[in-house]
Order: C-alpha cells, then sequence, then structure tokens
C-alpha cells in the first residue's frame, strides 16, 4: 500500500500533474492533509511558501511559474490544469502563426 492518499480527495485518480503538484505541496508544507480541492493558503500556505512552490514547479517543469499564479490558482486541481494548459500551449505546433 504505502502510497499517500489525498483527503477529501474523489473518487477519481489524481493525475500525473495534480500528483507531482500535491508532492510539491505536502515537502513546502511539511504536512499532507489536503484535497485536490482545498485553497493553499487556507491550509497552511503563506506567500513564503508560495514562492517555494513557484521554485520546485519550476524544477519540475522546466518554466517560470509567476507567483501570481498560485493566488489565481490556488488548489491542486486548479493549478496542475494551468500547468497541463501552459504545456499543450508550448507543444502545440498550431498556436504559432505566420
Amino acid at each position: 500500500m504505502g502510497e499517500k492518499v489525498l483527503l477529501n480527495a474523489d473518487m477519481n485518480e489524481p493525475t500525473a500533474t495534480e500528483s507531482r503538484v500535491a508532492e510539491i505541496w505536502t515537502e513546502v508544507l511539511k504536512h499532507d492533509q489536503f484535497g485536490l480541492d482545498d485553497n493553499f493558503f487556507a491550509i497552511g500556505g503563506h506567500s513564503m511558501f508560495a514562492t517555494l512552490v513557484t521554485y520546485q514547479l519550476r524544477d519540475a517543469w522546466g518554466f517560470e511559474i509567476p507567483l501570481s499564479v498560485i493566488f489565481e490558482h490556488s488548489t491542486v486541481r486548479d493549478l496542475a490544469s494551468f500547468i497541463d494548459k501552459t504545456t499543450a500551449d508550448a507543444a502545440d505546433p498550431d498556436t504559432v502563426t505566420g
């Protein structure tokens, strides 16, 4: 078993991105007592922790994620969705015009 289970997680398995974001939050917050839809700031996060999260997200995905994104997408699910969309947009050749 040994697998971490996020509290309040719905019955759907978290995506790979959601799982990695949750791991980063767990490392920064030093606990895993949150679910995919819990607000980062309501579960013990603050601006300094949010800054640490942006550093780890950059290391994990290879691009800068502004601090404001953590405030705008303050749940694991929303932040993972933002990362997936940003990654897909960067990789999609149809987004290039000209």
